[in-house]
């Protein structure tokens, strides 16, 4: 931790449920940057589908405003973002935040396709679902319950 610490970093939010954790505890979570925000319902009720991620979206709003306003209330620092396989949860989570910093959602799918076994398409869809369905990213969040002043931290926090 002390290496992290140095790097800076204010929080660790690890988006697994329970009982991954207590399966594969972190090594960081007696750490007080350690906060463990699961972001999808256990169970999930619905079937993942192969080409995107709106469904996650559309049942775990209240999760994913949950994660938000975690990282909107972390102190000056950095922030690591986590789940099992750094692939679904936290793609989903990164690829928010970073439209809420209105980074093209191109540039954000693209992004998420180099991290091995996912497509650029699935967070297309997913984005495009989130523009479509609420007006975009920050639409999105605000709908979700994540108030403006949290949204406006969390750019601060991301610029």
């Amino acid at each position: 931790m002390t290496a992290l610490r140095d790097l800076g970093l204010a929080l660790i939010l690890d988006l697994r449920w329970p009982r991954e954790c207590a399966a594969d505890p972190s090594p960081f979570a007696g750490d007080p940057a350690y906060r463990n925000v699961p972001l999808l319902a256990d169970p999930m009720g619905y079937d993942p589908p192969d080409d995107t991620y709106a469904p996650m979206l559309d049942h775990n709003a209240e999760r994913i405003a949950r994660a938000f306003r975690v990282i909107a209330a972390a102190p000056p620092g950095g922030v690591v973002v986590h789940c099992r396989g750094g692939r679904d949860r936290t793609g989903v989570l990164v690829a928010l935040l970073l439209g809420l910093a209105r980074v093209d959602p191109e540039t954000i799918a693209e992004d998420f396709a180099r991290t091995p076994a996912t497509e650029a398409a699935a967070m297309r869809a997913t984005l495009t679902h989130a523009g479509r369905r609420h007006g975009g990213v920050a639409a999105y969040l605000r709908d979700a319950g994540v108030p403006e002043e949290d949204l406006a931290a969390v750019r601060r926090l991301l610029r």
